[in-house]
């Protein structure tokens, strides 16, 4: 259960389960700063980041070229 308010600023209450339960929960980290990669471990988050670094590297050569 939360609440909330529409585009208009008027203030609802709402009960969530389910997919829909996860939707809200996500955007509610978003709007706390939070990110996916936040949730993963250690390992995981500097595997990505490398493979990102890797990706840039790559992207700059081919700019360079």
């Amino acid at each position: 259960r939360f609440a909330a308010q529409d585009r208009d600023g008027e203030h609802f209450e709402m009960e969530a389960e389910g997919l829909l339960a996860q939707c809200v929960q996500h955007e509610l980290a978003h709007l706390d700063g939070g990110l996916y990669i936040d949730k993963l471990s250690r390992l995981k988050r500097e595997r990505i980041r490398r493979k990102l670094a890797k990706a840039a590297r790559h992207a700059a050569e081919a700019g360079d070229a």
